[in-house]
């Protein structure tokens, strides 16, 4: 099982995850750089299903950021604080997250 909490892609971009027995829901932004504020270019939600050692996701972007896409995407759960995707049939990307902290707010990000 992994954590619920703050979890940071291998890009370093934020996701708040919460587990609630096999289900996962989560929040998802692009980071804070230069060039976009945090959450305007995606900004997306997602709900999934643990399966054994695997996550089975769907996620759609949220109006609030650029992007405007969605799909699906399989995680393999490495251990409780690392995780990575192993199916993507679409615009989502290889991904790995590693879980940072139980609890962080968005100003404490930058």
């Amino acid at each position: 099982m992994i954590k619920s909490g703050l979890w940071i892609s291998s890009v370093d971009n934020p996701f708040w995850i919460e587990v609630r027995n096999n289900q996962v829901f989560w929040l998802g932004m692009n980071k804070h750089s230069s060039e976009f504020s945090l959450g305007e270019k995606w900004c997306h939600v997602g709900h999934g299903t643990i399966k054994g050692s695997e996550i089975y996701l769907t996620w759609s972007d949220m109006p609030v950021g650029k992007d405007q896409l969605q799909g699906s995407i399989t995680i393999k759960i490495i251990d409780e604080t690392t995780m990575k995707v192993i199916g993507d049939p679409g615009d989502f990307g290889k991904s790995e997250w590693k879980w940072a902290s139980e609890q962080k707010n968005f100003k404490e990000l930058r």
